[in-house]
């Protein structure tokens, strides 16, 4: 009976040893890919600045801009791009006044327009100015992740180094244009004035 069992048992053993060496696999690889992609949104499409954008004297205050970065920053605007050497560029309209026709100075010869520019940067990645024409190639990718919460997903707006400063102004080719005049011996027509600040990314090649 013993030799019985053994016999069985070292059957069972051989088939459990051709099975194993009848596996085989096969390894399929698989290729994708993700294109370069940018993308910009806003939380807020309309910003309003609570002061008088003038002083006693009816003249430009100086923290103009800087209310106008942070009012921008309020906006929780958030941008991206995935690839490298990225389009990006920031136009920024002169404050004008509603109604004003041309770009000269209304009657009396009081200014209507007011120049400003900004520096703009996400997460410490520099973007744009305003104080230059065209675009900037930003070579780093941007905003990897979307946290609104997180202020280090939002494209942050500061008064520019170089002619950041608001001043009243004429004779601009376009609202866009940096090419406007400094008119700093101008006091301000009253009424309301509008702008906008523009935020074009666009991928690299």
């Amino acid at each position: 009976m013993n030799r019985i069992a053994f016999v069985a048992a070292s059957a069972a053993a051989l088939l459990v040893a051709g099975a194993a060496s009848a596996q085989d696999s096969q390894t399929v690889a698989i290729n994708a890919s993700v294109a370069p992609k940018c993308g910009v949104s806003a939380q807020q499409t309309t910003v309003t600045l609570a002061a008088d954008l003038t002083d006693a004297d009816a003249k430009v205050r100086s923290g103009v801009t800087t209310e106008i970065a942070n009012a921008l920053n309020g906006a929780r605007i958030v941008a991206f791009c995935n690839g490298v050497n990225n389009s990006v560029e920031v136009k920024r309209a002169v404050l004008a006044r509603t109604g004003a026709t041309g770009t000269g100075l209304a009657d009396g010869g009081f200014a209507q327009f007011i120049r400003y520019n900004l520096d703009a940067s996400l997460n410490g990645v520099a973007l744009d100015s305003t104080s230059t024409d065209g675009a900037s190639t930003v070579p780093s990718r941007f905003g990897g992740h979307i946290s609104l919460s997180d202020s280090n997903t939002h494209v942050r707006f500061a008064q520019a180094a170089s002619n950041g400063a608001p001043v009243a102004s004429s004779n601009g080719s376009t609202p866009t244009a940096t090419n406007w005049s400094s008119l700093t011996d101008r006091r301000l027509a009253a009424g309301a004035y509008t702008g906008s600040v523009e935020v074009i990314v666009t991928p690299g090649a």
